[in-house]
C-alpha cells in the first residue's frame, strides 16, 4: 500500500524542547510503503527493548506508537542483535532505526534525526567498593561494555587510560558481573529490569553507585541519503507535546511515583547529610529532615538517588519535583527557583597537624597559612560549589583539585597536599571513616557559610509555599535529636542546636543588654503553677520555664525578686523597682502606663465550689451568693457590673479564699484553671470541684514591661515567638497534671485497713498456722530462690538478659553449633542520639525509651535468638542456627529501619539510630570473648564512619 503525504514547514518546532530542529521543514510531498519497520534491540532497556511475552517496550517504544498516530501512519517493529540494527538500517532492509546515540563514528552510514534526548553514559559499580566515588577510582578495574555501543568511543575518547573488557549483549554483560568477572559496567539509566535474575543484580549494583560520566544526545536514524523520509520523522516528534514526552520518561527512566506524594531527587555522596545504607535505603541528616517535614504536613515523598548534576536536570525538565537541597549562593539553574534554606553549613580549612609557625604553635587562619608556608598546597574537590568564591577569596593560595574527596584525603595522608578545605560536617565524617582525625586541625578563619535549599521549578509556586511553611513549623527539637543522631564533632557547632538557642539581635538591642547587665522580673512568692518559690527556695513554675526558654534564645540574664501578693508586685513595677512580671492581661488602664508582649499563654476562668453543688458552667448559677475573688484581677469590675447579683468578695491571695470556702463563708472563688488545678491537688481537699465559666472570657497571660524599656519588649517577643506550641504543650503536661481523689480520708482508710487485715490474719492464724507453717516457708523461699535467679540474669528495667545470660548462652551455643557446622552471629548495638534525648528530657524518659527499644528488638528477632541489654545503651544479639551471614545482614537491617521510625514517649517524640558491629562463629572466633570484642570493634568502626549503619569483620 502506497500513501501520498504532504507536510507544511512548521516554524514553531525549534521551541519545543523534546526535539530541536535546526532548520525549518519545507513543504514536500513523501510516498511511502507502509507499514514503517523500525529496527530494535532486545536488551538496550529502558529505550528499546522485548519483555518475557515477546512484547516490543520501552521509552521509544512507547514513543513511536505516539508518533504513528500522530502521524496516522503504520510501523512494524523488527527486533535485532544490536549491531545488527545498525548495519539492517544502513543497507536500507529496515527503514529505521529505534534509537541510539549520536556519535560520530556512526554518521558513516547512517543519517542522524535532531536530538530527541539528552542521555547520559552511567557505570554501575559493585557496592562493595566503597573506595570508588569517581572516574579516576576506576584505573585498577576492568569495565563491561557492549560490543558496537557508544560508550566504547566515549570511553576511549575521554578516558583512554580505563580497561575495557567487551560481551556481545547486555545480559550476557549482566551475567559477567554477577559471576564476579566484572566489578564495573557500563549501561543506560537503568538496569533491564526483564533480565532473569534483576533483584540480584540490583542489589550487587545499587543506584546510589551509579557514576555518570558523559553527557550525550539520543535521537533516530535512517540509511544515508534518505533526507526525506528523516524529515517526516522529525515532524512526527515535533507534534508530540513536552506533556507527553515527559509522561513518557517518566514512566522509564524510573522517576513513576505514587499519587499524592512528591519525587525527591538527592545526591547519595555526601554523607551524613545525603547518602544510602548498605541495603540501598535513604539514609542521612536531611533525609530524615524531610521525612519530619513529610510527617508534619501530611504529604508523601519518595526519594530517588541521582547525582547532583543529574537532579538539577531533572527539576528543570519537571520529571522531579524537589531537589533535597542545593547551595543557594549559586545562581539557580535554568527554569528553577530555590526555596528557603533548610540547613546552614559551613565551609572551612583543615591544616596537617605538623604545620605550625615559627613558635612552633598552631595556626589560626589562611592569611598566616599563606604568610608561613607560601609553598603549600591545599586540596580542593573540583565540583565543589564554592570552590570559585573561596579563590576569588584566597588568589595567592596553591590550589590542587581533585576527582573525588577520597582521593583528596588519600594525598592528604600521603603528604601530597598540606591541607584540604570543604563542608566540616562532611570532611569530619570522611576523616573519621579513613581514621585520618589525628592529623588535621581545623583553621579558624575564613569560614565560608553555605545556605542549603530546596530547589524546585519555577512554576510550581504553590509547592514552594507548602515547602516553606511546613519546615517554618517543624518542631526545633526533633531537628535537634536527628542532628545529635547524625553529626560527629563539637555540638555547640550544629546548625539546629545553634538556631534553637540564639535569636537575631539587632544592633542596638545587643547594645541595650550590654548596658543594662541583668533585667530585674518580679514574681509572686506561692502561685503554684503559675509561678512560686520552691522548698529549695528557687524559683519555678510555668513562668520560670518560659523565661528559661527566651533567656536561652536571646542571652537575657534575669534576677528573680519575690513578692507576697499581686498588689505589691503591680505597685513595684509601677514605681521602675523592677522591669517586668509576667502572667497579666492587658487593659486600656494598664496600657497607658505599661508595655506589654504578645500572649504567651492562655488560661480559662474557673469556679472553685462544694462537690455537692454539681457542676456549673454560667455564673448565673452563682447568683444570690458570695464568691470570692483575689484583689487586683482586672475582671473585678467587669464580674460587678454584669453580674450585680453576686455578691463578690475581695481577698489578699487564694489560700485566704481557700481557708473562707472550706469553712462555708463563701460560695465559690473565681480564679483561673492553673490556681485551681493547684488547689485540688491537695490531698486535704476532697469535697471540692472545679466548674468552667462559659460567660467569662478567656485570660490570656503576658510580659508587662516597663514603659522606658521599649527594646527590652522587643527582645522578649523575640523570644515568646521562637517557642513552638509542641514546648508549650510540653510545659502544659508537665505542670497540669490532676490526681484523682477517691473522697475519702486516706488516713482512716489505711487505719479501717489495718485493723480489718489484723483480725483476719488473727483467725487465720489460728485455723491453719500450724498444718500450712512449713509449705508456706518453703514457697517462699523458692520464690524467693527464683526471683534472685531471674534478678541475676536479666536487666531490672528492660527485662531481657543481661551479660552474665549472654556470656552462658554463648559458651553453650558454641559448644552446639561446633557439633552441628552451623554459623551464629553476634550483632553488638549503640544508639545514636540516645545521650540528647536523656539529657534533654531526663533520665525517666530516657528509660522510657530505652524499654521501647526492647520490644522492638525483640521484634526482630526469632524465639531461639536472645536479646540481650549490655549495659547503658548497648544491646546485643545473639542469632543462632544461622547457614549464612546473609541472614545475620538481615536482621541488621530490619534493625536499623525499625530503630529510625519514630518513637513515641509519654513527654516527646524521638528519633533515633543505631550502629550495629557483626561478628560471625567460626570465623570471627572460637570463644564468647573474642566474638564479643569483634563485634564491638565493628562497632565502633561504624560509628566513626558516620553512624546508623552496619559491617562485618
Amino acid at each position: 500500500m502506497v500513501f501520498l503525504l504532504s507536510f507544511v514547514s512548521l516554524s514553531t518546532l525549534a521551541a519545543k524542547p523534546v526535539i530541536a530542529l535546526e532548520k525549518e521543514l519545507t513543504p514536500v510531498t513523501l510516498s511511502i510503503k507502509q507499514p514503517l519497520t523500525i529496527a530494535i534491540n532486545e536488551t538496550s532497556f529502558p529505550y528499546h527493548a522485548i519483555d518475557e511475552q515477546g512484547n516490543v517496550i520501552g521509552l521509544m517504544a512507547d514513543m513511536w506508537r505516539l508518533w504513528a498516530k500522530k502521524q496516522h501512519v503504520d510501523i512494524q517493529f523488527v527486533v535485532l542483535p544490536w549491531l545488527e540494527t545498525l548495519s539492517q538500517v544502513a543497507k536500507g532492509s529496515v527503514d529505521i532505526h529505534g534509537g541510539l546515540s549520536i556519535i560520530d563514528s556512526r554518521r558513516d552510514t547512517l543519517d542522524f534525526s535532531a536530538s530527541l534526548f539528552h542521555v547520559y553514559s552511567h557505570l554501575y559499580v559493585h557496592q562493595q567498593l566503597n573506595s570508588v566515588d569517581s572516574l579516576a577510582d576506576l584505573k585498577p578495574y576492568s569495565i563491561g561494555v557492549v560490543t558496537g555501543s557508544a560508550h566504547i568511543e566515549k570511553l576511549q575518547k575521554f578516558h583512554p587510560d580505563l580497561a575495557l573488557k567487551s560481551y556481545d549483549n547486555r545480559h550476557d554483560l549482566y551475567r559477567a558481573a554477577l559471576n564476579n568477572e566484572i566489578l564495573v559496567f557500563t549501561g543506560l539509566e537503568k538496569l533491564a529490569d526483564n533480565f532473569p535474575d534483576y533483584e540480584r543484580l540490583r542489589q550487587r549494583f545499587p543506584v546510589h553507585k551509579v557514576l555518570r560520566y558523559q553527557q550525550g544526545d539520543y535521537g533516530v536514524a535512517v540509511a544515508k541519503n534518505n533526507a526525506s523520509l528523516l524529515r517526516f520523522i522529525e515532524q512526527g516528534f515535533a507534534k508530540i507535546s513536552r506533556k507527553e514526552s515527559a509522561a513518557i520518561e517518566r514512566k522509564w527512566l524510573g522517576l513513576d511515583k505514587q499519587k499524592d506524594s512528591l519525587l525527591v531527587v538527592f545526591s547519595s555522596h555526601y554523607p551524613p547529610y545525603m547518602g544510602v545504607s548498605p541495603s540501598g535505603e535513604p539514609q542521612g541528616l536531611l533525609i530524615d529532615v524531610w521525612r519530619l517535614w513529610s510527617k508534619s504536613v501530611g504529604i508523601n515523598v519518595e526519594f530517588v538517588a541521582r547525582d547532583m548534576v543529574e537532579g538539577v536536570d531533572l527539576i528543570a525538565e519537571q520529571k522531579a519535583d524537589i531537589l533535597l537541597v542545593y547551595p543557594d549562593h549559586m545562581k539557580a539553574p535554568e527554569n528553577t527557583l530555590f526555596a528557603k534554606p533548610i540547613y546552614l553549613s559551613n565551609v572551612q580549612v583543615f591544616v596537617n597537624h605538623a604545620l605550625k609557625n615559627s613558635e612552633g604553635k598552631k595556626i589560626h587562619s589562611l592569611e598566616q597559612f599563606s604568610k608561613n608556608f607560601s609553598q603549600g598546597i591545599i586540596g580542593i574537590w573540583q565540583d565543589a560549589s564554592f570552590k570559585e568564591q573561596f579563590i576569588a577569596q584566597y588568589p595567592q593560595i596553591n590550589i590542587r583539585y581533585f576527582s573525588s574527596l577520597s582521593t583528596m584525603l588519600n594525598a592528604a595522608d600521603q603528604g601530597e597536599i598540606s591541607a584540604i578545605v570543604g563542608l566540616v560536617d562532611i570532611i569530619n565524617a570522611k576523616l573519621v571513616q579513613s581514621n585520618l582525625q589525628a592529623l588535621f586541625y581545623r583553621l579558624d578563619s575564613p569560614v565560608i557559610t553555605l545556605n542549603l535549599s530546596p530547589l524546585i521549578h519555577q512554576q510550581n509556586t504553590k509547592l514552594m509555599q507548602i515547602i516553606n511553611k511546613g519546615f517554618n513549623e517543624l518542631d526545633i527539637n526533633s531537628l535537634i535529636q536527628i542532628e545529635a543522631r547524625w553529626l560527629n564533632g563539637n555540638t555547640g557547632e550544629y546548625y539546629y542546636k545553634k538556631q534553637a538557642q540564639k535569636i537575631s539581635l539587632h544592633d542596638d538591642e545587643l547594645a541595650f543588654l550590654a548596658s543594662r547587665g541583668k533585667i530585674n522580673l518580679g514574681i509572686i512568692k506561692q502561685l503554684s503553677p503559675i509561678e512560686f518559690i520552691d522548698e529549695l527556695g528557687d524559683f519555678a513554675g510555668i513562668n520560670r520555664d518560659i523565661i528559661n526558654l527566651i533567656s536561652d534564645r536571646t542571652s537575657i540574664e534575669f534576677n528573680y525578686v519575690a513578692f507576697d501578693s499581686w498588689q505589691q508586685l503591680y505597685k513595684a513595677l509601677l514605681a521602675n523597682e523592677i522591669d517586668m512580671l509576667g502572667s497579666i492581661t492587658p487593659i486600656p488602664e494598664r496600657e497607658k502606663v505599661l508595655l506589654f508582649t504578645d500572649s504567651y499563654w492562655q488560661m480559662p476562668w474557673v469556679m472553685v465550689h462544694p462537690q455537692y453543688y454539681g457542676r456549673k458552667n454560667k455564673l448565673e448559677d452563682f447568683y444570690g451568693k458570695q464568691v470570692a475573688i483575689v484583689k487586683g484581677y482586672y475582671i473585678i469590675a467587669n464580674l460587678r457590673k454584669n453580674h450585680p447579683l453576686i455578691t463578690f468578695k475581695l481577698v489578699d491571695h487564694r489560700e485566704q479564699a481557700l481557708v473562707a470556702l472550706q469553712q462555708e463563708r463563701i460560695d465559690g472563688f473565681i480564679t483561673t484553671m492553673a490556681s485551681a488545678t493547684h488547689l485540688l491537688k491537695q490531698e486535704n481537699i476532697v469535697t471540692l470541684m472545679i466548674s468552667m465559666m462559659e460567660d467569662v472570657s478567656i485570660d490570656t497571660s503576658h510580659f508587662a514591661i516597663s514603659k522606658q524599656l521599649p527594646l527590652l519588649n522587643d527582645i522578649i517577643n523575640k523570644g515568646l515567638r521562637s517557642i513552638t506550641e509542641k514546648e508549650k504543650q510540653i510545659i502544659y503536661d508537665n505542670w497540669f497534671t490532676l490526681a484523682i481523689k477517691t473522697g475519702l480520708d486516706k488516713n482512716v482508710v489505711l487505719q479501717v485497713g489495718a485493723q480489718i487485715g489484723v483480725i483476719i490474719l488473727l483467725v487465720l492464724g489460728v485455723i491453719v498456722m500450724w498444718n500450712r507453717r512449713l509449705q508456706v516457708e518453703i514457697k517462699h523461699r523458692e520464690q524467693l530462690e527464683k526471683i534472685m535467679k531471674h534478678m541475676a540474669t536479666h536487666d531490672e528495667l528492660t527485662g531481657l538478659a543481661n551479660r552474665v545470660l549472654l556470656k552462658d548462652r554463648l559458651s553453650t551455643a558454641i559448644a552446639f553449633h561446633q557439633r552441628q557446622s552451623l554459623k551464629m552471629a553476634v550483632l553488638f548495638i549503640d544508639l545514636d542520639g540516645f545521650k540528647n534525648i536523656n539529657d534533654t528530657h531526663g533520665h525517666d524518659v530516657g528509660d522510657e525509651l530505652l524499654q521501647q527499644v526492647a520490644l522492638r528488638l525483640q521484634g526482630c528477632v526469632r524465639s531461639s535468638d536472645t536479646v540481650v541489654r549490655f549495659g547503658g545503651d548497648e544491646f546485643v544479639l545473639l542469632l543462632t542456627g544461622l547457614h549464612s551471614p546473609n541472614e545475620a545482614a538481615y536482621v541488621a537491617e530490619k534493625v536499623l529501619r525499625l530503630m529510625q521510625k519514630e518513637f513515641e514517649l509519654s513527654k516527646t517524640e524521638a528519633f533515633i539510630g543505631c550502629s550495629i558491629g557483626i561478628a560471625m562463629y567460626p570465623a570471627d572466633g572460637d570463644n564468647d570473648t573474642e566474638l564479643l570484642k569483634i563485634a564491638d570493634t565493628m562497632m565502633y568502626k561504624v560509628k566513626a564512619a558516620g553512624k546508623n549503619h552496619y559491617i562485618f569483620n
